[in-house]
């Protein structure tokens, strides 16, 4: 060889590798080159750092190859074919390339000249070898993951909430890095506090969306430091994650490379094969909140069919808005006449409840009701049924448990707090440090912007560790049975503080509303809302009262007003919000009072 132009092309595959095999590959080449009066320029040197070889889109890889379409350079100098890939398809499919190139690959420690015909087969033999030693370092690799999953470690499991700890004894291995026996998973505190949060929110109703936007207000860090913050997408995954509730999955997968590009995708391995631990000390997420989230989980999912594998509607798909309620009676009313649901069709006012089958010609119900007066006469039964003596103390056994359980998470939220505290001051402290030792103008602007991202974090934790402190200190007791009463005479106003969850409840205690309309002899048609509190009338209240013909008034006064107008609901009107069950057991009592 002549004095010619040669790139070079070095690569690691591994992070656990070091990081000055890439000078010692180059320098190997460089030595070939001079010795066989190559010359090889510095923009021609190609790496890639802790890059598979069985990847075929590779940063340097990739350059190498437009340089070599321009013919830039004659040769291609390489420590050794493995270098090029390991892969034996896509090996040959370059080297075909470069040879049609007329650009020749050389190995150096293998002696191999791709330009040369007689060692094509010691190519080829060679290409074969690295692709088994590849998937032999595969397999032995998986067999030391499953040997310490057997003791009892982790093997790069790493998840939001935990951090992984060194055990056992601590050695020196061939590369003179130290490594201990093996790594066991602990919890920590403060992003376990977050988890429960999330997983908290998102049982009451909150949306995953509103959830994100909250923690992304308050600066919660996540796993990684990034400018976008908390996702939707990281959420869904949280909420999915059995480790939380103390179940460790491994090599429920395996990774697999497509053969056109060799980019991985996992694919579930059978679940014979599966490596299921079952821990309550990793535990974050208690079993009732964990099933109450994943109930949740799947109502929402029955809203959405679409996914992956999946189209069309599915069999079992509910309405969005039985899933995600936007008043309280969203989801739970049906029609009498033909069993679809009742909505909102028509938007003057507050909005007016009718048959979904009217608009498409499947229903002849075409009456409708107030949204606010249907929620006036429901409510109104519920909150009868709650002022009963029986109803309040039932509520206030319910309001004990609640108060006990969450006494007793305030000293396991208060450490995390504290911790979450110091690590905070331990960075503010740090970033100081930083700018007392002499940080340039760039440098210290930066500081600046962390520092005040950073300041109201500190002060939000300390507030709310102050509030912890108040509340461990103080003693918890279940409100009086007025305050119940008095809240119960407010029951809209309290529902409508999480209108998703006081409809979710309110579905779970009613059932099913069933509108069946009436048409009387005289005067509007109306609705008789029939539920598990036995029947509900749903009455437009009228303006006089005394025998006079209601029907015609009423009729008169709708016509006074807009087109589609709401009544006025009066609390102590004539609407009556009573079943007829209560008001036969009022008359039977008043019967017996009178007869005594």
């Amino acid at each position: 060889m002549d004095d010619r132009t040669a790139a070079v092309y070095a690569r690691y595959s591994s992070e656990n590798q070091s990081a000055t095999s890439i000078d010692d590959q180059v320098s190997s080449c460089r030595r070939y080159a001079e010795r066989n009066g190559l010359h090889v320029p510095a923009v021609h040197i190609y790496t890639d750092s802790a890059v598979s070889g069985a990847m075929r889109n590779r940063q340097g890889w990739s350059a190498l190859r437009s340089a070599a379409e321009r013919r830039l350079f004659e040769f291609v100098l390489v420590d050794d074919l493995s270098r090029v890939s390991r892969d034996l398809v896509f090996l040959l499919g370059d080297v075909a390339r470069f040879t049609y190139l007329d650009i020749g690959i050389v190995s150096v420690a293998d002696g191999i000249h791709t330009l040369d015909e007689e060692q094509l087969m010691g190519l080829q033999v060679r290409g074969v070898f690295n692709e088994h030693m590849l998937r032999d370092l595969r397999k032995k690799t998986h067999r030391g993951q499953l040997g310490q999953k057997q003791r009892g470690f982790s093997v790069g499991e790493a998840t939001f909430g935990y951090r992984s700890e060194p055990v056992g004894e601590v050695r020196e291995r061939k590369t003179g890095r130290a490594r201990p026996d093996g790594h066991v998973m602990r919890i920590d505190p403060v992003q376990a506090e977050v988890v429960r949060r999330v997983f908290r929110e998102y049982a009451d109703g909150s949306s995953l969306a509103a959830i994100a936007g909250r923690l992304n207000a308050d600066g919660v860090p996540g796993r990684y430091r990034t400018s976008k913050g908390w996702s939707v997408g990281t959420l869904t995954r949280m909420l999915c994650n059995r480790k939380y509730e103390g179940v460790w999955i491994w090599n429920k997968t395996r990774n697999v490379r497509d053969p056109s590009t060799g980019a991985c995708r996992q694919v579930p391995r059978p679940e014979s094969e599966w490596h299921v631990v079952e821990d309550e000390g990793l535990r974050i997420v208690d079993a009732e909140l964990w099933t109450s989230v994943q109930a949740r989980r799947k109502r929402v999912r029955r809203a959405w069919p679409g996914g992956r594998g999946r189209r069309g509607f599915s069999a079992d798909q509910r309405g969005v808005a039985g899933t995600c309620p936007r008043y309280l009676l969203s989801g739970t009313l049906e029609c009498g006449v033909c069993g679809r649901a009742v909505c909102l069709l028509s938007g003057k006012g507050s909005g007016y409840y009718g048959c979904s089958g009217v608009p498409i010609r499947a229903c002849e119900n075409r009456v409708r009701v107030p949204r606010l007066l249907a929620e006036e006469v429901v409510l109104g039964a519920v909150a009868e049924l709650l002022r009963d003596p029986e109803a309040i103390a039932a509520v206030l056994s319910a309001v004990e448990r609640r108060l006990r359980s969450l006494k007793g998470g305030v000293p396991e939220t208060l450490a995390a707090k504290r911790e979450e505290l110091r690590r905070a001051e331990r960075e503010r402290a740090n970033l100081v440090a930083f700018v007392a030792r002499g940080a340039d103008d760039v440098g210290a602007r930066a500081v600046r912007e962390e520092l005040e991202k950073l300041e109201p974090r500190v002060q939000r934790l300390r507030d709310e560790i102050g509030r912890l402190e108040r509340v461990s200190e103080t003693e918890m007791r279940a409100p009086s049975p007025g305050w119940i009463r008095e809240r119960v005479g407010h029951l809209r106003q309290v529902l409508e503080l999480r209108t998703a969850k006081s409809a979710e409840l309110l579905r779970r205690l009613l059932g099913p509303i069933r509108l069946v309309p009436v048409v009387p002899s005289s005067g509007r048609p109306y609705y008789q809302a029939r539920t598990a509190l036995d029947t509900l009338e749903l009455l437009p209240g009228s303006e006089s009262g005394g025998d006079s013909d209601a029907g015609a008034k009423s009729l008169r006064w709708w016509r006074r007003r807009e087109s589609n107008p709401g009544p006025r609901i009066r609390p102590h009107g004539t609407l009556h919000a009573y079943p007829r069950l209560l008001l036969r057991l009022r008359r039977e009592s008043a019967a017996k009072t009178a007869g005594s």
